[in-house]
């Protein structure tokens, strides 16, 4: 006998259409930090019209292209299926990637930023809920913090890349190589991937769903995973579940649904909020001005990015087993004693440099265990199918607004308080640790469709009642009282 599919840990199948998908998530860390290396080579080249407000019109144009991607995918992944989105995600890394690397002016360059940061931010949601669809239950944790560490790659091979192709004209193509990639990732997801079997139901495209289904559990017997899968559906149309916009979220039309989307909200901004910009984006500079070496601080960069890379590698391993929640404890509660060492070693001078570099090294490594991977996976186990594009919009959009923030108040904020600018952010991710420890549900091993309430236990006698006309049904996955039994079995569970 076939081994049943919900029991299944990684078929190949499944696990390389994830991998193809989290491709994306190479492409938006390459796009963060491209800029960085080349930058003093840009501003100076001949063959290229940019003038000493370079940093001004394209630091931001990235964030916020990525702000309004993530917008797009309010309405882009209730109208489009999951596929779909993340190969539109890829063209607009392709059209963006083309326009700067043969960009001539300013306007052009930052357009290309505008553009690929717009893919990002349709990328960053599109991919999450589509790994968190395909996986199985023991899967879904490791293979949807794949997209962090392909992020986390991306930046660490474009700083390399970056020390020797910033010269004229080889910096473009830094552009080049993501466009290439961009292009690779759309042509395997359109004629190898298939689409979410999860999504095919709620379109209605039953035999669609079956047959994706069971090419991405392999040989195993999909029966009970693919009636649990239809029962779902069938209970959201027949309690009239209808599908939620923005509008019905943030003025809560179902105060469980919004409060689901707010811990979405909160720990997506912890992506951001807590502080990596400066000891990523500025971490060179901002390094310097303690270190007083401007070798070391490249270098301490440069451990940042491998350390990061090392922490998301530990999280796809492990998540399954020490699960969301701890994670996030974990990462804001490192995060905040990072900040102290921080701050204590820049106040107090020279000789506690070391603690400086501790200090960084330490931030970014448990920003990885947590606060870097899990916001990429938690929307879809968190918030229900009928509000499961906006919530995850919305989380998204929270991210890239902070993003936008964050790095452009960092160097007043650094100017203004100097040595104790980490103060702030210690105070950020201390309060995040609290968030996490008293909100946030854990999800580990939680079925999609799985509701996150407490629902009332049936009596011993009322189980055994539902049980036994259950074992008289017969008839197909669409019999009408085969649903109503099902639904009935999975609530007393």
């Amino acid at each position: 006998m076939s081994k049943r599919s919900d029991e299944l840990g990684f078929p190949l199948y499944m696990t390389s259409c994830a991998l193809i998908a989290a491709i994306g998530g190479f492409n938006v860390g390459w796009h963060i930090s491209v800029p960085n290396m080349p930058q003093t080579t840009i501003m100076s080249c001949e063959d290229i019209d940019l003038d000493k407000d370079y940093g001004g019109y394209t630091v931001g144009a990235y964030a916020l292209g990525g702000l309004a991607g993530s917008f797009s995918t309010m309405y882009m992944n209730v109208w489009l299926p999951r596929r779909i989105n993340i190969m539109i995600s890829c063209a607009w890394f392709i059209f963006g990637g083309i326009l700067s690397a043969c960009a001539v002016n300013i306007g052009m360059y930052a357009v290309g930023r505008a553009l690929v940061g717009f893919g990002a931010g349709m990328a960053g949601s599109s991919i999450a809920i589509y790994i968190s669809e395909v996986s199985t239950k023991k899967s879904r944790g490791a293979l949807g913090s794949v997209f962090e560490f392909f992020l986390n790659l991306g930046i660490l091979l474009t700083q390399v890349c970056g020390r020797y192709m910033k010269a004229v004209p080889i910096w473009r193509f830094l552009w080049g190589i993501p466009t290439i990639l961009a292009a690779i990732n759309l042509a395997l997801m359109f004629f190898y991937c298939v689409e979410s079997p999860r999504r095919l139901c709620a379109d209605g495209k039953i035999e669609e769903a079956r047959h994706a289904l069971q090419k991405l559990r392999g040989d195993a017997d999909i029966s009970d995973e693919f009636e649990n899968l239809l029962a779902a559906r069938q209970r959201e149309k027949d309690s009239n579940v209808k599908k939620m916009n923005i509008i019905d979220v943030i003025t809560l039309k179902d105060r469980h649904v919004s409060w689901m989307v707010f811990i979405v909200v909160v720990i997506q901004a912890y992506n951001q909020v807590g502080g990596i910009g400066p000891l990523s984006v500025y971490a060179v500079g901002f390094l310097q001005s303690v270190l007083h070496d401007v070798e070391l601080a490249q270098n301490v960069s440069l451990a940042n990015a491998t350390g990061k890379l090392v922490a998301t590698f530990i999280c796809v391993i492990w998540l399954h087993k020490v699960g969301r929640k701890m994670f996030m404890m974990l990462s804001t509660m490192g995060m905040t004693i990072s900040c102290i060492f921080i701050v204590i070693g820049a106040v107090l001078g020279e000789g506690l440099g070391p603690l400086v570099i501790c200090g960084a090294i330490l931030f970014t490594f448990t920003y990885a265990l947590g606060c870097g991977t899990i916001p990429w996976i938690i929307a879809p186990e968190l918030v229900p199918l009928s509000a499961l594009a906006p919530g995850s919009a919305l989380g998204c959009i929270s991210n890239w607004l902070f993003n936008f923030l964050i790095n452009t108040l960092w160097p007043q904020q650094s100017a203004n308080l100097g040595s104790y600018s980490f103060t702030v952010f210690a105070a950020i991710n201390f309060i995040g640790f609290l968030f996490c420890f008293f909100c946030m549900p854990e999800t580990t091993g939680k079925d999609l469709d799985q509701k996150t309430e407490s629902k009332p236990k049936l009596t011993d006698e009322e189980l055994h009642k539902t049980a036994g006309s259950s074992n008289g049904s017969t008839g197909s996955f669409n019999d009408e009282h085969k649903f109503e039994n099902i639904q009935h079995i999975e609530e007393a569970k």
